[in-house]
C-alpha cells in the first residue's frame, strides 16, 4: 500500500459574520459601523495528513487581518489543541474589505478598540478552534490531486497619471499573475476544493459602504458548491494580491477604477469559479503526500531618512478629512512623546511541502504580485505556487523595483500602520530570497 492511499483530510467551516455595529475593516481608521449583511462571513479549515503522520492545519478567515495578539493567540491554541506544530499550522486572511475591523490595532489613530469588537475577537478564536477540533474528528481517506489553471479576474492597480506619478489606476500591462492552483481532495462520498489566486476583494464597499460581506470570493465559492455538490467545501486562499484589484471595474480608456456594482460582484466571483472548475477537468498531479513545513521571520529595516517631518503631521492633524486628520494627531502625538518610527518590519514566512515537486511559499503582510517570480527563480522552482496575507498583516510587501517607482503601497500607505511611516530600504528582494533559501534547505535535511 503506498503512501497515498494513507492520505486523509479532514474539513470543517464555521460562520464568523460579526454582529451589527462594529466598526468596518479595510478603510483605514475610518469608524463606519456595519449595518446590514449581504452575505456570511466564513472561516474555513482544513487538515491535511500524510501516511506517516505528517500533519498541516490551512484556516482560511473572510477577514481583512487580525490583531497579531489574536492571531498569535490562535496559532498557538491550534497547536495545542492538534497537536500539530507551530510551523505547519498557516492562518489565511482573504483579505475581504467587507468585514469587521479585527486589525483596529494595526493603524495608526488614537482611538480605543471597542469592548465589542474584542468580544467578537473572543467568540472568533474559539469558533475556529472548534471547527478545527471537528475537522481533525472527522478524518476520512482521500485521494489528493493539484490543479494548475489560469485566471484574468484580476488587474495590476499601479499605473502614473498625467503627470506621471503613480497612483492606483488599472494597468493591463503590469505585473498581475493568472495562475489558479487548486488542490482536489476526494473521498469515497465527499469533496474538498482549496483553490488559491491573488486579487483584493475590494468590490462591495463601492456600492455597499457598510454592508458585510465575503464579496466576490463567497460568490465563487457558493457557484462552486452549486456546481460540484453542495456539501463541497470550496475554501479560497488569498495569494499576492498587494497591488492587484478586480478587472471587471477597470476602465482602461480613462485610466481610473469606475464604482462598482452588484452586479460586479456576481460576475467576477462567477468567472473565478468557472476558473477554478475549468482547472479541474486539466490533467492532474496526483500526489503521494509527504507533508513538511518550515517558517521564519525577515526583519526588513525602513528608510528613516524619508519619513515626514513633524511639521508634515502637525498639517495634517489640522485637514478636514477625518483619516489625513486622524494620521496627524496619531504621529504627532508619538513624536511629541519621544516614541521614534520603529526600524524595522518583521514579517512572517514559510514553506509547505505536499510531496516532491509541490511547495507552497506564504507571506505575511500584503505582498505585491512580483513576489511570485523573485521567489520561483531564487528557490528554482517554476511550479512553487505563492501564498500572501499569511498569518499576520502588518502593511504591504513591495519589491526593490517597486520601491523605486513610489506610489500608494510604496509610500503613503506606510503613513496607516503604527509600524510606519517611512517606505523600506532597498534590499527586500536579496533579505526576504535568503530566508526562503534557508527554509528550503531545512526542508531538505
Amino acid at each position: 500500500m503506498t503512501n497515498k492511499d494513507h492520505a486523509r483530510a479532514g474539513w470543517a467551516s464555521a460562520d464568523i459574520t460579526p454582529p451589527l455595529g462594529l466598526p468596518m475593516g479595510g478603510r483605514g481608521s475610518r469608524l463606519s459601523p456595519g449595518k446590514d449583511i449581504l452575505d456570511p462571513l466564513e472561516a474555513k479549515v482544513l487538515l491535511l495528513e500524510d501516511g506517516h503522520g505528517g500533519r498541516q492545519l490551512w484556516v482560511s478567515l473572510d477577514l481583512v487581518g487580525l490583531s497579531s495578539r489574536s492571531g498569535a493567540q490562535l496559532r498557538q491554541d491550534l497547536s495545542m489543541q492538534t497537536g500539530i506544530p507551530l510551523e505547519a499550522i498557516v492562518l489565511n486572511f482573504v483579505h475581504v474589505h467587507s468585514g469587521p475591523m479585527a486589525n483596529a490595532d494595526k493603524y495608526a489613530a488614537c482611538m480605543e478598540k471597542p469592548a465589542e469588537l474584542e468580544e467578537y475577537e473572543t467568540v472568533l478564536l474559539e469558533k475556529v478552534v472548534a471547527a478545527t477540533v471537528a475537522a481533525g474528528r472527522n478524518l476520512r481517506d482521500v485521494t489528493v490531486s493539484v490543479h494548475r489553471g489560469h485566471s484574468s479576474i484580476g488587474v495590476n492597480r499601479r499605473n502614473r497619471n498625467e503627470q506621471g506619478e503613480m497612483e492606483m489606476r488599472p494597468n493591463a500591462d503590469g505585473v498581475c499573475n493568472p495562475d489558479l492552483w487548486v488542490l482536489d481532495l476526494a473521498s469515497a462520498s465527499e469533496r474538498a476544493v482549496v483553490y488559491s489566486y491573488g486579487c483584493h476583494p475590494v468590490l462591495v464597499y463601492g456600492f455597499a459602504w457598510n454592508s458585510l460581506s465575503a464579496g466576490f470570493v463567497g460568490v465563487s465559492r457558493r457557484h462552486l458548491a452549486r456546481s460540484l455538490g453542495v456539501e463541497t467545501h470550496c475554501q479560497f486562499i488569498q495569494g499576492l494580491a498587494g497591488n492587484v484589484r478586480p478587472r471587471i471595474v477597470a476602465d482602461f480608456e480613462s485610466n481610473t477604477f469606475r464604482k462598482s456594482t452588484l452586479d460586479d460582484v456576481q460576475r467576477a466571483g462567477t468567472e473565478l469559479a468557472d476558473d477554478v472548475l475549468s482547472a479541474l477537468d486539466k490533467p492532474v498531479d496526483e500526489l503521494e503526500l509527504n507533508l513538511k513545513a518550515a517558517a521564519g521571520r525577515v526583519l526588513l529595516a525602513q528608510d528613516l531618512e524619508r519619513a515626514p517631518p513633524p511639521e508634515f503631521w502637525q498639517e495634517l492633524s489640522r485637514s478636514d478629512d477625518e483619516l489625513k486628520r486622524s494620521l496627524g494627531v496619531y504621529w504627532g502625538a508619538r513624536l511629541d512623546k519621544g516614541l521614534p518610527p520603529v526600524k524595522a518590519v518583521l514579517f512572517e514566512v514559510g514553506l509547505l511541502r505536499l510531496a516532491d515537486g509541490h511547495d507552497i511559499a506564504w507571506m505575511g503582510g500584503e505582498p505585491m504580485a512580483e513576489w511570485q517570480g523573485i521567489l520561483r527563480c531564487s528557490l528554482q522552482d517554476e511550479a512553487l505556487a505563492v501564498w500572501g496575507y499569511c498569518q499576520d498583516v502588518p502593511c504591504y510587501l513591495p519589491t526593490d523595483s517597486l520601491l523605486r517607482e513610489g506610489g500608494y503601497e510604496v509610500v503613503t500607505s506606510r503613513w496607516y500602520n503604527k509600524d510606519g511611516p517611512a517606505p523600506f530600504l532597498t534590499g527586500l528582494d536579496a533579505e526576504v530570497s535568503r530566508q526562503f533559501q534557508h527554509l528550503r534547505r531545512r526542508l531538505s535535511l
